[in-house]
């Protein structure tokens, strides 16, 4: 019954457009239905004890799981209430003065790059949004837009998976204590450049990209921008300042992500008093708490999954008909195309048992964010780019898919050439 009661929430979920059904309705009625089914028939749950499986009490190990997802689901609420006070003070706006350029080629580089080193401090989707939008006011022309954004995505994507605040998954990854920030940087950064530049790379030989382009000067005042610079600093330097505080402290991430923006919100009080106290309500109103849920829903429906073994008989089918772990994590990197990365790493993260920074560790990091720019709808900024843009699944598609395969496959190669010489 749980099984089933999952596979339908999860193609809910997958083809939520096609249903026209918001994706954290199933993700939430999937999550209450999976432990309700567990408490109404006293299924026997299990849990890891001492490296021995030990059967546990039901609302005692849902405790423990929603104990889990609220490290998560409060560090996404602290890290989306700081991009909106940023964004709130005109941080992305000023954002803008570093695109002026008369070469479409050159703008196409520039973008990618600020994609690709935005989302691994914002994550990927907020870059996404923050870059439509500044896409908006500086590319007139439609169809030229929808190219830059394809490329957008992909560095978008590739930036996220190298920095623990990058990606849901990673971040989902470092808060399960399967990576350490240091590691994760130094064994994904250089494939994560290298799906990027690739891809951009080819983008930029095609014929769209020829020839000069206009970008109209910034109309908000000189006094808004350099208010807008100092918020998007003070912003940026607070979010990276969370793996610091996890280091120093040893405290869980979400407590550095909340130490952070609470230091930004004494820094607002101070700058804008006179306003600061309507600003900080409006700032907490524009939360997206239908993402929020989405997550809880699903971590909460995974570990109902991993409560009673299923995960864990899963992870040794698995082992048992797959020759080795790392044709395991391509093949997750293509799946991650096609379906929402954000399970597929929960389960991941509950199906194995390797230690912290073993490397299938970092190849699940590096194939569930590439991997999703493969299809439009594989990776959140993705469908935040088909909403917001209007973006054809097909012509997606055509145009860039192929050129996210192959800057996938680039870093995927580096990976394994890597980890053949670090033997």
């Amino acid at each position: 019954m749980i099984i089933l009661v999952f596979i339908l929430g999860y193609l809910f979920i997958t083809f939520e457009n096609l249903f026209s059904l918001n994706k954290v309705i199933p993700s939430i009625l999937m999550a209450t239905l999976c432990w309700s089914l567990i408490m109404f028939f006293n299924f026997p749950v299990y849990d890891l004890d001492h490296y021995s499986i030990v059967q546990k009490d039901p609302k005692y190990l849902l405790l423990l799981h929603l104990g889990k997802t609220s490290e998560i689901v409060f560090f996404l609420i602290g890290a989306m209430s700081i991009i909106s006070v940023v964004e709130k003070y005109s941080g992305f706006e000023a954002l803008k003065e570093f695109f002026y350029t008369k070469k479409k080629r050159k703008f196409l580089w520039k973008i990618s790059l600020v994609s690709f080193l935005l989302s691994a401090i914002i994550d990927n989707l907020t870059a996404t949004i923050v870059l439509i939008s500044l896409l908006r006011k500086t590319v007139s022309n439609y169809k030229e837009r929808l190219y830059y954004l394809g490329i957008v995505i992909i560095s978008a994507n590739a930036g996220g998976v190298w920095s623990p605040i990058g990606d849901i998954t990673t971040t989902m990854l470092w808060i399960s204590n399967k990576v350490t920030t240091m590691h994760l940087f130094k064994k994904i950064f250089i494939p994560s450049i290298l799906c990027m530049f690739i891809s951009t790379f080819i983008a930029s030989y095609m014929p769209i990209f020829n020839g000069s382009i206009n970008i109209k000067k910034n109309k908000t005042s000189k006094e808004n921008i350099k208010n807008g610079f100092f918020m998007l600093k003070i912003g940026l330097l607070l979010m990276l300042f969370v793996p610091i505080f996890k280091t120093i402290t040893g405290s869980p991430p979400y407590m550095g992500m909340m130490f952070s923006l609470g230091i930004l919100l004494c820094i607002v009080y101070t700058k804008y008093k006179s306003e600061s106290i309507l600003s900080i309500d409006e700032i907490f109103r524009k939360l997206d708490i239908s993402s929020i849920l989405f997550f809880f829903g699903i971590l909460l429906s995974v570990s109902s999954l991993e409560s009673m073994g299923i995960l864990y008989d899963l992870s040794h089918w698995m082992n048992e008909r797959v020759y080795t772990w790392k044709i395991t994590t391509f093949i997750f990197g293509l799946i991650s195309s096609i379906i929402d990365n954000v399970p597929l790493v929960a389960a991941s993260i509950s199906m194995f048992s390797y230690p912290k920074d073993h490397d299938l560790w970092h190849f699940i990091a590096y194939v569930s964010g590439t991997g999703g720019s493969i299809f439009l709808i594989g990776s959140a900024a993705g469908l935040a780019a088909m909403g917001m843009e209007k973006i054809n699944f097909f012509w997606y598609l055509k145009k860039i898919s192929w050129i996210a395969f192959i800057g996938y496959i680039s870093g995927f190669f580096y990976l394994l050439i890597s980890l053949f010489f670090s033997l």
